[in-house]
């Protein structure tokens, strides 16, 4: 899922607190054809770094009205009881604009949302920043567009240590990029340890 032009339509970003993370990835795991059957292709799990049974999950898919279906399904409900969610998860739908993300290792990383005046000249913008991503320790990165609210950009970016991640959001020229592209919002910043991740 690494080519711009062949990324899913949509996908969901699910976030939730679990009584015991084991417990949760062991029904999780168990869940995949439930999860085929809502059109979804593939998963990457965070646990946040302030609290680890606290998870953003995020799932791919083909579908969007099948992934509706998914989400508002009783077997959704049922699997979730039986993982040990505590409390109602959140669930956004995206569109997803740009992904090149270590699938494979687990690794520190931030999810950033903020809204922007214009989307494509913050897409563009994005793009733009390649360079100041990599030479910043930034090892990869996503960027999402909320099907709801379409001036909502989520962003995902991994480093090697979150010590990286916290200078990246403190580089001046972050800040000035960020301006120069249109964010119209302060940005709202998660900090996890992401992996887990899975094609299906």
């Amino acid at each position: 899922m690494s080519d711009s032009q062949s990324l899913p339509p949509v996908a969901v970003v699910v976030r939730s607190t679990v009584a015991d993370f084991d417990i949760w990835k062991a029904e999780f795991d168990a869940g995949e054809e439930l999860r085929r059957s809502g059109s979804i292709v593939g998963h990457h799990i965070n646990r946040s770094h302030d609290d680890p049974n606290g998870l953003a999950v995020f799932m791919a898919a083909t579908d969007p009205d099948a992934l509706r279906a998914f989400g508002s399904s009783q077997e959704l409900k049922d699997a979730m009881a039986r993982a040990g969610v505590v409390g109602a998860p959140t669930m956004m739908m995206v569109t997803p604009m740009r992904e090149s993300i270590d699938w494979e290792r687990m690794l520190p990383a931030f999810i950033i949302s903020h809204t922007v005046a214009d989307f494509d000249q913050w897409l563009a913008g994005y793009d733009a920043a390649d360079d100041l991503r990599s030479d910043n320790g930034i090892v990869g990165h996503a960027a999402n567009r909320s099907l709801e609210n379409p001036s909502l950009a989520i962003v995902y970016h991994q480093a090697e240590s979150f010590d990286t991640l916290h200078a990246f959001l403190e580089n001046p020229d972050l800040k000035e990029a960020m301006s120069n592209a249109g964010v119209t919002s302060e940005p709202e910043v998660s900090f996890y340890t992401g992996g887990w991740g899975k094609l299906y």
